[in-house]
């Protein structure tokens, strides 16, 4: 899946709230707290509603960036049945940064496309509120 979002941001403040995972986890619209393990591997707390119903957990991410491209690529494990490869390329337009992302859902289950409606929404939600942040 691929998505492309376009904010009124510094490349370099946008590329800092995609690699620092506090700030990453206060902009996110599910994310309540990320937890560092070292070596650019985390502990991620998530919830998720369902309807009314909340539903939390905790999965693995690790996180590389390269400074000079100005990629960040994410990879989480979660409830050891889904991988999930998350690629942000990173580059100005004028004042803006446009985020192209790149997502690959690998599961046996049959989730692919809600998973692919959720993340789209959540992460709107995410490049919105980092344009949002001071």
């Amino acid at each position: 899946m691929n998505l492309i979002f376009k904010i009124n941001k510094p490349l370099d403040f946008v590329f800092d709230y995609l690699t620092n995972m506090q700030r990453f986890a206060s902009v996110h619209p599910v994310i309540s707290k990320i937890d560092t393990l070292g070596n650019g591997n985390y502990l991620v707390h998530e919830t998720l509603k369902f309807g009314i119903v909340p539903f939390s957990f905790t999965y693995p991410v690790s996180i590389k960036k390269n400074n000079n491209e100005k990629i960040v690529v994410m990879v989480a494990t979660v409830m050891r049945l889904t991988k999930i490869d998350m690629n942000f390329i990173l580059r100005s337009e004028n004042r803006f940064t446009i985020i192209n992302e790149t997502i690959d859902f690998r599961t046996a289950l049959p989730i692919k496309s809600l998973m692919q409606r959720i993340f789209k929404e959540q992460h709107e939600q995410l490049f919105q509120n980092i344009e949002k942040a001071t």
